[in-house]
Parts: structure tokens; C-alpha cells; sequence
């Protein structure tokens, strides 16, 4: 009788744990976009997403305690290319870490590791894309978001942002990431 009723208990628990709306590994852009159906990763034409590879991906072992940075240029395809800079304070955090940033294929944002890190003092990012295809995209419309630590968007303080369709360029300078998350520029459809 133990047994049957160690049998049921467990195949509750099972039934019960595996669906969908329970599910612990549900993807965060499936929930940034059911709490928040008003912004939207801004992402890559089609034909953009096929011609890049695979994620741009660098890094760099950096002291928290003495600050530094890196720079990177390079191409994600033979129509998109970047040139941004990371850059960590004097004081941002304790120790060593190996300080990473992914540039997605498919959105215009990066992933940076290791995460969850915080800091003392905000790490500051720039990055600008060329040859970002941007047709129909209104410049007024777009800003620069990151995931917060309980999986919302939340605007990012920056000292400017670029949004130039005509020549395919987006940049952002400066931008504050108190944390490391995946940060990137939204389509605001608000008020359409």
C-alpha cells in the first residue's frame, strides 16, 4: 500500500510540475514579452539573421579593484559590423573575473557573463552597428533596455543614443549597466 501511494504521489508531482506555466527553464523572452507586450527586442532583418554566422563572442580577465576595459571591432556578416568598448571602474568589484560580452545574431543586444554580477560602481558600455538594416523602424521609437533581476525591462541611463535609419547606423554610449544581464535596444510601440 506504501508503495502504490508513493507511485501516485510522485506522479502527481510530475503531472503537476511539467506544465507549461510552472515550467522553471521557460524562456526569458517568453516572459519579457507576456509582462510587457509594448517593447520588443529590436531584431535583424531576415536577411541579416541569415547571413551571420554565429554570436560575436570576446573577453577579457579584468581586476575589479584597479579597473580596465577592452575594445572590439569586428564583423558580425558581410553587411553588419561593430565597434564597442567595454569599460570597469576603479572599485566596481572585488577580485578577478573574466568579463565576457555576446553580441546575439538574431537581436540587436548582448548577453554579458559572468552573470548574475553586480557592482559598486556601474560598467559602462558603447557600442555602435553599421549596416543595421532599419526600414520602418521610427528613430523616436527606439531606446536602449536591459533585464532586471526579476526578468523585467527596465531603461538603461546612457549619455546618448543614435538612431540613424537612412545610413543603418545604431549606437549607444555609455550606457550604465549596474549589473550584468542581457542588455540591447527596444522598439518602443507605445502609443501606436
Amino acid at each position: 500500500m506504501k508503495k502504490l501511494l508513493i507511485i501516485l504521489a510522485i506522479g502527481t508531482l510530475f503531472l503537476f510540475g511539467c506544465q507549461d506555466e510552472n515550467s522553471v527553464v521557460e524562456p526569458v523572452e517568453k516572459q519579457i514579452q507576456q509582462q510587457q507586450t509594448d517593447k520588443h527586442w529590436l531584431a535583424f532583418s531576415d536577411n541579416q539573421k541569415n547571413s551571420i554566422e554565429e554570436q560575436y563572442y570576446l573577453s577579457k580577465w579584468i581586476n575589479g579593484a584597479n579597473g580596465g576595459g577592452f575594445y572590439f571591432y569586428g564583423t558580425m556578416s558581410s553587411d553588419v559590423y561593430v565597434e564597442g568598448q567595454l569599460y570597469v571602474p576603479a572599485g566596481a568589484y572585488d577580485g578577478l573575473k573574466k568579463m565576457g560580452v555576446t553580441l546575439d545574431s538574431e537581436t540587436v543586444t548582448a548577453d554579458f557573463s559572468p552573470s548574475p554580477s553586480t557592482f559598486n560602481k556601474p560598467v559602462l558600455y558603447s557600442i555602435g552597428y553599421y549596416g543595421v538594416d532599419l526600414s520602418g523602424i521610427n528613430p523616436n521609437k527606439v531606446d536602449f533596455y536591459y533585464i532586471d533581476g526579476n526578468g523585467k525591462l527596465v531603461k538603461a541611463n546612457y549619455d546618448h543614443i543614435v538612431v540613424d535609419v537612412d545610413n543603418g547606423f545604431l549606437a549607444v554610449y555609455y550606457a550604465e549597466l549596474p549589473h550584468f544581464s542581457r542588455y540591447g535596444f527596444v522598439n518602443n510601440v507605445q502609443d501606436d
